[in-house]
């Protein structure tokens, strides 16, 4: 009987421990169905796709925001250390032309998958508002992570000297882990809209 009451009360524990991770896991969850749906264009010109067979990495970039161009190269490092993730650029809105676009593929040496979201759909369902903003989205479609690339930026105009926080990276690796961790900043840079 005692062993019972352990094991119960062991049972008990980890139910109740769990359950944020859960609940949180489904209130971060997307439709793989849904972004099939949403209209994206590639450097082509013809329409593109995300590809949620395995865990993704979407930033949020404008190709005239300056601190979209100061964290690609670090992007483009991040991609080549974890090739087990798809990266995608998502360029929302019209304002860029796919000229644009390829030109600043080629000045950056981009080697992750750029895509426009003309009508900014992808933007609107993920909740995005500022360039550059990630999502890590898990092989299950759970947002693990969102928000901020790293804590380098303080505001609009305002750097620290020293990054401190790796927010991007250090999910990637809890999400290679295996950790089940949901967290979110508060991204910093140039607002998601169409002049």
């Amino acid at each position: 009987m005692k062993l019972f009451n352990v094991f119960f009360r062991l049972f008990f524990f980890l139910a109740i421990s769990h359950t944020p991770l859960l609940i949180r896991a489904q209130e971060n969850l997307i439709s793989a169905t849904k972004i099939k749906t949403i209209k994206l264009i590639n450097l082509n010109g013809k329409e593109g796709h995300l590809n949620l067979e395995k865990a993704v990495v979407i930033v949020f970039l404008s190709p005239e925001c300056p601190l979209c161009k100061n964290y690609l190269p670090g992007l483009v490092k991040l991609q080549n250390a974890n090739k087990q993730l798809n990266f995608y650029g998502i360029i929302p809105g019209t304002s860029y032309s796919l000229k644009d676009i390829n030109q600043l593929k080629n000045e950056y040496g981009i080697n992750f998958s750029l895509l426009t979201d003309p009508n900014k759909q992808l933007a609107k369902y993920l909740g995005a508002a500022t360039t550059p903003e990630v999502f890590l989205i898990n092989k299950m479609g759970a947002i693990t992570y969102s928000g901020l690339i790293d804590n380098w930026a303080i505001s609009l105009g305002q750097k620290r000297l020293v990054i401190t926080e790796k927010y991007l990276e250090q999910a990637i690796k809890d999400q290679v882990n295996g950790k089940q961790i949901f967290k979110k900043t508060i991204p910093v840079g140039c607002l998601i809209n169409d002049i």
